[in-house]
């Protein structure tokens, strides 16, 4: 049974008939649309909006009910029927296989539905035995034993000091998903994201991440809601970060076999701070045909065209630049292969709170091995450069040991050092400020990282006489750059803040919409 946590008012949990009416409501929204391709394109941009808010709302009431059936088949079909088992029945060796069959859905899908679908199961079967017991207080006068005039003889002692009935510290995420309010998906990135009960996380802390997340899961993806869910996990157990990242290490593996056509296959598996600078080779090496970043260096504008250019596909690209890597070891040469650009590991720290700093680096381009850091105050964890998973403070201070630091003080603002007019293209000092700062592409939900993004000038350098200041500019991925300037949308600051204005040809409103870092150590 999931452990759970003592909570002594539990809310009431929805009745059936009320989300029964909810569907019901839903699927005739859906209805108006229309029944065929024609009606739908007869709709206004403002119905197709709302159509697709209406089909969002009927899509998570049916996967809330998608739920409640893969947790019912699954009961049917553990494993202690045996072949009297439901899926067994029907020929599957698995609920999961059972429930892909019918929906044409993956494996994955089906196992998150069940795991959900267990979840709501036990936060229904917690509330009813929490209302039971309520109700058993009322009928026995233990609500309140010291009222005058209680009967004498209907309680004990006993019963006076029971505790209240617990409920799982997920019981918001269930309820939630229960009404449609919260989709599977985002339930399940909730729940598997801040993980289980431990001897430093208990169910209370839990219990208030879980009340965080269900609030903020209105404006967040899924993909964003998991990541958050792990970084307010990681926040809980520091000390577990470091036991993770050393199982990391442990299963780390390389393979090499030949097969009998004589071609040679490799496989592995890399930590994060290991797979985190193959990620920025292959960036490097690939970029130009993946949308990378578009260079206003003449010579690294033509390395990029020339990368375009290749009569290899960018698969063969990859293999063979990391054969030439292989081969040229230690002396390669970066102008050649990577575009004058060399590939680093970066850690981002947050430093003591009595000298904030972050993390920026020289204008030469940083050695393959060194790693940017700012100071710590000797406890937490910090981040790789373009990859959410926390490394441990034992990390942070190996990687010191070898190649030191280089701080930066934030204004008040959380902006890096401005470094005013004097050229027109950010440097290099400043591209790494940015890149931590902003983690990569800071268009909604872009996750390009740094390393395939482009520094825009919020104020035209010379139209505005704008400086290239680091508060002036933002990190966008080449198409999020390109559609921001042809489209007519507007980027704003205000103190630390980045607001994005859409053209009114796409919101006649033109509301503001906030830009966030997507850099794991910022600020939630």
């Amino acid at each position: 049974m999931p452990s759970i946590a003592a909570v002594s008012a539990p809310d009431t949990p929805p009745k059936p008939a009320v989300a029964a009416d909810s569907l019901a409501a839903a699927v005739i929204s859906v209805e108006r649309l229309g029944a065929c391709s024609t009606d739908y394109d007869a709709l206004t941009d403002a119905e197709l909006l709302a159509g697709q808010r209406d089909l969002a709302r009927l899509s998570q009431l049916v996967e809330t009910r998608k739920a409640w059936l893969a947790k019912t088949l699954a009961h049917r079909s553990r494993p202690e029927l045996g072949q009297q088992g439901l899926a067994a029945q029907q020929g599957f060796l698995s609920p999961a296989e059972l429930i892909q069959n019918f929906t044409g859905s993956t494996r994955h899908d089906a196992r998150k539905l069940v795991d959900v679908g267990r979840m709501l199961a036990d936060t229904e079967a917690a509330d009813a035995a929490a209302a039971d017991e309520q109700a058993r207080r009322v009928l026995d006068g233990t609500d309140d034993p010291g009222e005058a005039g209680t009967p004498p003889g209907l309680f004990d002692q006993a019963t006076i000091d029971a505790e209240p009935v617990a409920l799982p510290w997920y019981a918001p995420i269930s309820r939630a998903a229960a009404t449609g309010t919260l989709s599977v998906a985002a339930a399940h990135a909730i729940r598997t994201g801040l993980g289980d009960i431990d001897a430093v996380v208990t169910a209370e802390k839990l219990a208030d991440a879980v009340h965080t997340l269900v609030h903020e899961a209105t404006r967040l993806t899924v993909d964003e809601l998991l990541k958050r869910a792990r970084r307010m996990r990681d926040s809980l157990d520091e000390a577990g970060i470091a036991v993770r990242e050393k199982k990391a290490w442990d299963d780390r593996y390389l393979r090499v076999w030949r097969i009998d056509t004589g071609q040679v296959h490799v496989h592995g598996l890399f930590p994060p701070e290991q797979g985190q600078y193959i990620l920025d080779v292959y960036d490097s090496l690939t970029g130009p045909r993946r949308g990378g970043v578009r260079f206003v260096d003449p010579d690294r504008a033509a390395w990029a065209k020339a990368v375009q250019d290749d009569p290899r596909s960018t698969d063969q690209l990859t293999a063979d630049g990391f054969l030439e890597l292989l081969k040229a070891g230690s002396t390669v040469n970066p102008d050649r292969m990577l575009g004058g650009r060399t590939p680093a590991v970066r850690i981002l720290t947050t430093a003591a709170p009595h000298a904030p700093a972050a993390p920026t680096g020289p204008a030469a381009e940083p050695d393959p091995t060194e790693a940017l850091v700012a100071i710590p105050d000797g406890t937490g964890h910090g981040f790789i450069e373009g990859n959410p998973t926390p490394v441990s403070q034992e990390t942070i201070d190996r990687i010191i040991c070898t190649s030191g630091t280089v701080e930066v003080s934030f204004d008040a603002d959380g902006q890096p050092l401005n470094l005013g007019r004097e050229d027109r293209v950010f440097s290099q000092a400043q591209r790494l400020a940015l890149a931590a700062r902003d983690g990569g592409c800071m268009w909604g939900e872009c996750d390009k990282p740094p390393s395939r993004t482009e520094a825009h000038h919020l104020e035209q350098w010379l139209r505005d006489h704008g400086s290239t200041d680091i508060r002036s500019g933002i990190l966008l991925c080449p198409p999020h750059h390109l559609l921001l300037h042809n489209q007519g949308w507007q980027i704003f600051e205000n103190h630390g803040t980045y607001w994005l204005r859409p053209p009114a040809a796409v919101d006649p409103g033109q509301t503001l919409i906030r830009l966030r870092s997507k850099s794991p150590a910022a600020p939630d």
